[in-house]
């Protein structure tokens, strides 16, 4: 099986080369984080709280954000091999069994995840370093994260299975 068609959805494609974008980008900044919190300590002595906070951030959010397009690049090497030894009928069982499954389990991420939000929000819950973090804004990646996750899932289930092989 190959990727998921995301021609046919343009805005969702624009999404996900946007989030891909973003999540590029945070892990960029994370290692030039890393690097000044490197500097700082072995070269100037110093080693200020938050320099190993905002990494943690970025890559958190970046991760969450990479999620759509870790789905839509389809099945990792070694199940795509088992897969492909079922019958083209099973195959589009699999396709839509595992766009079910994670259409579940990111529903379940998207509420637990608004919730966890949610609270951190109200009891204006902030990191104990000096930065002082609102830690809603880094628990706000994960249901934005599954969001995505959630509607290519959709997508993928209203969609017709890529072409099977069937060899």
């Amino acid at each position: 099986m190959t990727k998921s068609n995301l021609r046919d959805y343009p805005i969702i494609e624009k999404i996900e080369k946007t989030t891909e974008s973003v999540a590029a980008f945070l892990t960029i900044f994370a290692a030039v984080i890393i690097f000044l919190g490197v500097i700082l300590r072995n070269i100037f002595k110093t080693s200020p709280s938050w320099i190993s906070e905002l990494p943690t951030y970025a890559f958190t959010w970046a991760v969450f954000l990479a999620l759509m397009s870790a789905f839509s690049s389809g099945p990792q090497l070694g199940l795509d091999a088992i897969v492909r030894m079922f019958s083209a009928r099973w195959q589009r069982v699999t396709y839509y069994f595992s766009a079910f499954v994670m259409l579940a389990i990111s529903g379940i991420l998207i509420w637990l995840g608004s919730v966890l939000t949610f609270q951190q929000f109200l009891t204006n819950a902030v990191s104990n370093t000096a930065l002082r973090f609102p830690l809603w804004i880094v628990s706000l990646a994960l249901p934005i994260g599954f969001l995505l996750m959630a509607i290519h899932a959709i997508l993928r289930i209203m969609s017709n299975p890529p072409e099977v092989d069937a060899s």
